[in-house]
């Protein structure tokens, strides 16, 4: 079985980083891949490494450093993104899309 992810931590940490446009669409898509029945769930283990990590105060770079706060987990997600690459489908993306713009 799967950890859950605290979503409510994960929502508002994408509000948090909207105005990190490249780290919020690649978190948001992360969560949207999540989501799919059809991804293994090692994929999905990693997804929820990934995601833990985003909202996770205690990082390699504290998220309060301006700027280079978030590039720590730019490099996490987008890592965890490129490993699904395979699996991430149109329908995925305008997925996303509706999250970011419901923001």
């Amino acid at each position: 079985m799967m950890p859950d992810i605290p979503i409510d931590k994960l929502f508002s940490k994408l509000k948090e980083i909207k105005g990190v446009e490249e780290l919020l669409e690649k978190a948001v898509l992360l969560y949207i891949l999540l989501t799919d029945g059809d991804i293994s769930y090692a994929l999905k283990a990693i997804i929820i490494a990934a995601l833990l990590y985003l909202i996770d105060p205690l990082d390699a770079v504290p998220d309060i450093i301006p700027i280079v706060g978030f590039l720590d987990d730019l490099v996490v997600i987008t890592t965890a993104l490129k490993m699904l690459t395979e699996q991430t489908r149109s329908h995925h993306l305008a997925q996303a899309s509706s999250i970011i713009n419901d923001l």
